[in-house]
Formats: C-alpha cells, sequence, structure tokens
C-alpha cells in the first residue's frame, strides 16, 4: 500500500466531532492576548520555551489529570468578550485549514468563566458571533456543543446549560447542537448528571459523553445505559471487553477518537498500541479527532499520519470514519446532507 503525504490527507474531504474550542488555543494568540490585555500567566512571556513546556503536552504524561493541568494557563487568555471570540474564529479556521467540511466545536462555559469576572452572556455570545464570522468566511458547517466539565461545581454548570439552552432557543439555534459531560471520570458518580443531561436531552440537544479513557469499558456501559449518550468520546477502553463492543453496536453509539490523545494521557502506553483500526473492524461506529490540537502540538492532518503509518488505515478506511461522522453529527439532517451531497457522494 503506498503512503499517501500530508497534503493529500489534507485534501480528503473530513468531518470532525471532538475538538475543544477552549482548549485549542494558537499558541501566537495566547503571547498576543497576554501582552494585549496584560495578563499574567505566572510565566515570563519573553520564556518561549519554557511557555510551550507550560501551554503544549508533546510526550506523554503520568495521567489524564495532569494534562488538564496544562489547560488552565491557556484559560487565561479566554478574558473577554473579543478574546473569546477570536479563539473561536480561529478554531474554525483551523478547522478549514485541516480539511474540515463539518465540524463539532466544544467548550464549558463554566471553564472559561473560572476565577473571572466573565459572565455566561459574554462567553456565549463571543463564542457564537466567532464562529459564524468565521463559519461565513470558510463555508464549512459548525455546530457547539456545551461542556459541563465534571471536576467543576454542578450548580454553576447547571446554570450555564440553562444559559445555553436559552441561546439555542433564540440567538444560536442553528449553532448549539450537543451536550457533553468532561474532565476525568472520576470525580463524580454518573447518577449525579442525569437530571442535567436529560434537561439538555429534552431541549433538543445530542448528548455525548466523555466515558472510556480513562476508566474501563464497565464505566462506558453504565454511561450509555444511564445517560443514553449517542456518542462516545474516547471509548477505547471498551475493546477486548465483547459485551460493551456489542452494547455499542447495538446502541448505535459513535465513538469519538483522538489516537495521540490517547496516547499522550497514558490511555495507551503505545501509540502503536491503539485499537482504532481494530474497533472499525469489529464493526464499531469510529471517527478520527484531533481532541486539543494546539495543546498537544498536532493538527487534524497528523491524526491521520498516525493512523495510516502505525494501523495501516487507508483512503477507503478514511472514506469510513468520516460518513460515519457525519452520520452522528448532532447537525441537521439538511446540512448534513448538503454536505454529503457535496463531499461525499
Amino acid at each position: 500500500m503506498s503512503s499517501l503525504d500530508a497534503n493529500t490527507l489534507r485534501a480528503i474531504p473530513k468531518v470532525e466531532l471532538h475538538r475543544h474550542l477552549d482548549g485549542s488555543v494558537r499558541f501566537e494568540t495566547i503571547i498576543d492576548l497576554a501582552k494585549k490585555y496584560q495578563l499574567d500567566l505566572g510565566i515570563d512571556l519573553s520564556n518561549l520555551e519554557l511557555l510551550r513546556k507550560k501551554t503544549k503536552v508533546t510526550s506523554p504524561m503520568n495521567s489524564l489529570g495532569e494534562v488538564l493541568d496544562t489547560f488552565w494557563t491557556t484559560q487565561k487568555v479566554m478574558c473577554n468578550y473579543d478574546a473569546i471570540k477570536r479563539i473561536a474564529f480561529e478554531n474554525v479556521e483551523d478547522c478549514f485549514r485541516d480539511g474540515v467540511k463539518l465540524s463539532e466545536l466544544r467548550f464549558a462555559p463554566t471553564f472559561i468563566a473560572e476565577g473571572k469576572k466573565l459572565d455566561y452572556d459574554e462567553i456565549i455570545e463571543a463564542v457564537i458571533d466567532g464562529v459564524r464570522d468565521a463559519k461565513e468566511k470558510f463555508k464549512i458547517e459548525v455546530g457547539l456543543i456545551h461542556i459541563i466539565p465534571r471536576a467543576l461545581s454542578l450548580e454553576k454548570s447547571m446554570v450555564a446549560t440553562k444559559k445555553i439552552l436559552e441561546y439555542k432557543k433564540n440567538k444560536g439555534r442553528e449553532l448549539i447542537v450537543g451536550f457533553d459531560l468532561a474532565d476525568g471520570e472520576k470525580f463524580e458518580d454518573i447518577e449525579t448528571f442525569i437530571d442535567v443531561t436529560e434537561l439538555a436531552r429534552d431541549a433538543g440537544l445530542g448528548v455525548t459523553v466523555h466515558s472510556g479513557e480513562d476508566t474501563t469499558a464497565n464505566h462506558v456501559i453504565e454511561t450509555i445505559n444511564k445517560l443514553k449518550a449517542q456518542r462516545i468520546g474516547h471509548g477505547i477502553k471498551i475493546f477486548g471487553n465483547d459485551e460493551a463492543i456489542q452494547l455499542v453496536k447495538d446502541k448505535n453509539v459513535h465513538l469519538e477518537v483522538c489516537p495521540t490523545s490517547n496516547w499522550l494521557t497514558k490511555c495507551v502506553e503505545q501509540i502503536a498500541d491503539h485499537p482504532i483500526k481494530k474497533l472499525l473492524d469489529r464493526g464499531v461506529s469510529v471517527s478520527i479527532n484531533s481532541d486539543d490540537p494546539h495543546i498537544m502540538n498536532i493538527d487534524l492532518v497528523s491524526e491521520y499520519l498516525v493512523c495510516q503509518k502505525y494501523y495501516s488505515m487507508n483512503i477507503s478506511d478514511f472514506k469510513k470514519t468520516n460518513l460515519m461522522a457525519l452520520k452522528h453529527s448532532f447537525l441537521s439532517e439538511d446540512k448534513k446532507e448538503s454536505v454529503g451531497q457535496k463531499y461525499f457522494s
């Protein structure tokens, strides 16, 4: 099998379902915003090497939690409407550069607001406005997923969720499409989040949940059964568990898979051990995603190169995973049909 180079892989029409808007801030933007708004990042901005170490994860760390700590430095630059709008715009532009034709970007208003005098209206409006401007310029379809971080206050997250639903009903009707639980999976029991998940689902949001990343296949089974998740973020721990694999297939649950991220967070010991191709071969619906590309010093094309190099995935596999992603997107059926006809027919 001949290898495809980065330019050829970039040209492949893609659908990406798992990219954290607030976890992917360009390095140059971090510096620019910190200088512009005189922000204290706890680092001398002239020490670029140290700043990179604080804002990028380029080799496996000891745990998922250690990786998540990196987010708090980049979080500080999301300090006002203009900064957040710029970051949202640049996220869509990065998707466009990766060859993405339909993207779902997720963000957590509670995470962005933590430690700042920012209200949820300012955060949500900035994200919506930045995405709308970029969506219009780059002509790609975009949906937004509202995240509840498990490690932060559930009370605050409930307030943020109700605010998101107000925007879905009014100003962000066509953009706000999904709901997610993120952060480490061991912070709270799954039952804790049933009410807020049902609130989001009843309002018409699709439900995806981070699960099977730093826990077991049984956690994925519980997540699907108790939260009725339609998609699972990561979910790779189901490999080797026939019950979990069968449940995912029976329930038509899609796995948003992020190989480099799973290696950097030590969900797999070696990147070559990642089971994405084996899951695909077992009939599991999977897609290829970048997760937090700027923090992890990658782009989506890098993930395609990884899948080709380590798992012998080919152009046929890539088309299959993108069609699976398109089918399981939370965007409206007419938008998905339009993307499908234009790029995948």
